[in-house]
Order: C-alpha cells, then sequence, then structure tokens
C-alpha cells in the first residue's frame, strides 16, 4: 500500500487536533475534538475554512514554466 499524500495544510489539522483519515489516498481531517456541531455553529456564525488543495492539480509545461509560475 503507498503512503498517503498530505495537503498544505496537513500539519494545521494535526495541530488543531483533527482525527485525519484516509480520503482518496490523500490524509484529510473528518472532525476535531470539539465536534462536529461546534464546528458547524462556529461555520454559521463566524468563518470557516474547507482545504480543497487536494481536489485540483496544475500540470504546468513548456521552456517558460518555471519564469510563468514565479510571476508574481
Amino acid at each position: 500500500m503507498s503512503e498517503l499524500k498530505r495537503t498544505q495544510l496537513y500539519d494545521t489539522h494535526v495541530a488543531a487536533g483533527a482525527t485525519m483519515v484516509d480520503f482518496g489516498g490523500w490524509e484529510m481531517p473528518i472532525q476535531y475534538p470539539t465536534g462536529i456541531i461546534t464546528e458547524h455553529l462556529y461555520t454559521r456564525h463566524f468563518c470557516s475554512l474547507f482545504d480543497v488543495s487536494h481536489m485540483g492539480r496544475l500540470l504546468i509545461e513548456g521552456p517558460d514554466r518555471w519564469p510563468f509560475c514565479s510571476t508574481s
């Protein structure tokens, strides 16, 4: 079995105490210690982020790929 991939927010999820699971080959949070109701209410009253970095990829090819990627 291959090792699960991790998003850029993996360490943040772990630091927040998330229970991590295999989600399509990615190690993703399923729940945090405060529980899903608390998460839901927080989102309704304030704001939340959803880590979607595992849902898309860009393949940039060609001789100018590095200048293109480093353009600010």
